[in-house]
């Protein structure tokens, strides 16, 4: 730091909050009226939160607007930085606070005592609120939003309204508004416009907010913090939208958290592959206790694992608890911090599968998916918030990024787990959710390995799995997924028509004509074939005993109802998108239903689909053959609603 001669105020070393552009930099210069003191109840990265946002919601509420008590104010993306900021002010100028933001961020802002919620994303708020206000409207308008947002903005000022346009981008010219709302006084407010113009007012505004952060009459916005190191992966988390409050690059790089001889760490799932893997990789960066937490008592194998480490050197402490049940993990907790070195990490590792098409699942394969994850999380998330931890360790599942079928109970319970993750940063608490890919030969999800493979998805191997956890917790962001993917391949499997909109997959380019997809040689082989459906009958027997799990020289009888040969209704979605990939063609979620044997399912491909002539054999029509599905499967319209249902979870 160095300062101008002229400066009395500072001195080098001083700490100090200032307003200044061009920031991402090495150094700044500023003018002495945009700095003041730090208060000394803050820290660099919560004052980070203050300048731009506050004195922009402070400057238009309380300078321009001249927000008084029992004013109605609409505060458009509240959840944002400015936003917050807003409400902050707003609220202690005795307000009444009506917000937007997107849905998913209403419970932070209803826990700043918000009532009046509405989307950020539709334009239903102008309705909504001119009835909460039986037509009167709201006296001040704070509108960051473009569009078509800024007529129906306009359109809930009451008589004299003031609107407070923040926003960059599409604004309206005071003319604009002059001719549709004579009686609306607008402002476009620039508070680094106005800091170049009104240097002085801009250290009066600071000089008063820091006051009232001294104090705690207001309190800095809620923040995910990221090191100078991790940009990259801060700006892409700011990409994604889904930050409440402000995220901020720190300047001074935290120590990288190590793991500490005289520490504990905590390990649901402790006596799956997985957790017992995270226990010896801890002992051998120098852990001495580590908490294994399991419902199930050690089996065999566990148990040798176990006399492993300890022979090792390490102490290890078994408790058999449900960490859904909050009072079982708080007696564990307690007997931790009774017993035990304090606990500077937690790594949840716990999960069930309990696999089923949606209209399969009732509550309880819900629960029972659910409660490890869901309940799980939350209890050691609100019993350890007041432990110095270094780590927070989600335990989740590439399912919550790309979809699985069959497995909406898990894709749910994982989603919470990185939503929790995000929630935690967001209130300055270590956290991590990791979406990890199938492990080969550990893991509850081991099992679908050979299914993951034919959509591009290979296997983690336990060592690497080791190695990128290590690197992951000496870095700052929120959620990563880990999943070695062939997107190519992926592409051509998992992404169709149907679910091009995903948001995960909108910036890729997606082909969406069937014409432009390559050629697959089954293609060629029918259009050269004198018995087409012949040759597709022998092709779907191969597509068949590949998700039965048959070797190549069983084939599947034509004839014989695919539910008779053992498949169940995943089975049933694996098929249908194989054959969706390998024909170039979409096929509706009730197909394999419709046409239930392999004969009729490739009279129906032939003819309704690829178009090509066909040669009908004699036998009954494809309807006559729905008494083969088991009764439990059948229920008319409703069963291809589910199943239709279920096929856009998965993929969305």
């Amino acid at each position: 730091m160095a300062i101008g001669n002229a400066i009395q105020n500072f001195q080098v070393g001083d700490a100090v909050v200032a307003l200044a552009s061009r920031s991402f930099s090495q150094y700044v210069t500023t003018h002495q009226a945009m700095v003041v003191a730090l208060p000394k109840n803050l820290d660099f990265e919560a004052a980070a939160t203050i300048p731009a946002n506050f004195l922009t919601a402070d400057y238009a509420l309380h300078r321009i607007a001249q927000l008084s008590a029992g004013d109605k104010v609409l505060i458009h993306a509240a959840a944002g930085g400015t936003g917050m900021a807003a409400v902050q002010i707003a609220q202690r100028a005795g307000a009444e606070v009506f917000a937007t933001a997107s849905p998913a961020k209403w419970q932070a802002l209803r826990a700043m005592g918000i009532q009046h919620l509405f989307n950020s994303r539709t334009l239903d708020f102008a309705e909504q609120i001119m009835s909460l206000t039986e037509g009167r409207g709201v006296d001040v308008v704070f509108n960051s939003l473009s569009g078509e947002f800024i007529p129906k903005s306009l359109s809930v000022l009451s008589a004299n309204g003031r609107f407070l346009e923040i926003g960059k981008r599409d604004v309206w010219t005071a003319a604009q508004v002059q001719q549709l709302y004579p009686s609306v006084a607008y402002h476009l407010i620039d508070v680094m416009n106005l800091a170049q113009q009104q240097p002085n007012l801009i250290q009066e505004m600071l000089q008063s907010l820091m006051a009232k952060f001294e104090k705690d009459e207001l309190q800095p916005l809620p923040r995910s913090c990221f090191s100078i190191q991790q940009a990259i992966p801060a700006f892409r988390y700011m990409q994604q939208a889904k930050h409440v409050g402000k995220i901020v690059l720190s300047q001074i790089s935290k120590p990288v958290p190590q793991v500490h001889p005289n520490s504990t760490y905590l390990i649901t799932g402790g006596l799956g592959g997985l957790g017992l893997r995270v226990a010896a990789w801890l002992g051998q960066k120098g852990a001495t206790h580590i908490v294994l937490l399991s419902r199930h008592a050690p089996n065999e194998t566990a148990q040798q694992t176990i006399q492993s480490l300890e022979q090792a050197g390490l102490k290890i402490i078994f408790f058999q608890v449900d960490v859904s049940d909050r009072p079982q993990l708080a007696h564990c907790l307690t007997q931790i911090e009774q017993n035990l070195p304090p606990l500077r990490g937690v790594f949840h590792a716990a999960g069930i599968l309990d696999d089923g098409l949606l209209q399969q699942l009732n509550w309880q394969r819900l629960k029972t998916v659910m409660a490890p994850k869901i309940a799980g999380a939350w209890n050691l998330h609100t019993l350890t918030q007041d432990k110095d931890l270094d780590w927070f360790v989600l335990f989740s599942s590439a399912a919550s990024l790309l979809g699985s079928p069959g497995q909406a109970n898990h894709v749910a319970a994982n989603l919470f787990l990185d939503a929790l993750a995000h929630h935690r940063q967001a209130i300055a608490l270590p956290a991590l959710s990791i979406n990890w890919g199938v492990w080969s030969e550990v893991g509850s999800a081991v099992d679908r390995a050979d299914q993951m493979r034919s959509r591009g998805v290979e296997s983690i191997a336990p060592e690497q799995g080791i190695q990128i956890l290590e690197q992951l917790l000496q870095q700052s962001a929120p959620q990563v997924g880990v999943i070695p993917i062939d997107w190519t391949l992926f592409r051509q499997r998992s992404l169709s028509q149907s679910n091009i909109n995903s948001q995960f997959f909108e910036h890729f380019q997606i082909e969406t004509s069937t014409s432009q997809l390559p050629q697959r040689p089954i293609l060629e082989e029918l259009k050269n074939a004198d018995d087409r459906l012949a040759q597709l009958i022998i092709y779907l027997q191969t597509e068949v005993g590949k998700v039965l799990g048959l070797p190549p020289t069983q084939r599947p009888k034509p004839q014989q109802g695919f539910f008779d040969l053992g498949m169940d209704s995943l089975m049933t979605v694996e098929l249908k998108n194989r054959l969706e990939s390998s024909l170039a063609i979409t096929l509706p979620a009730t197909v394999i239903f419709e046409y239930p044997t392999i004969h009729n399912l490739a009279q129906h491909i032939l003819s309704d689909y690829l178009k090509l002539e066909t040669f009908i054999h004699s036998g009954s029509p494809p309807d006559s053959n729905i008494k083969d599905i088991p009764a439990e499967l059948v229920e008319s319209s409703i069963l291809a609603e589910l199943i239709e249902l279920e096929t856009l979870l998965s993929r969305n």
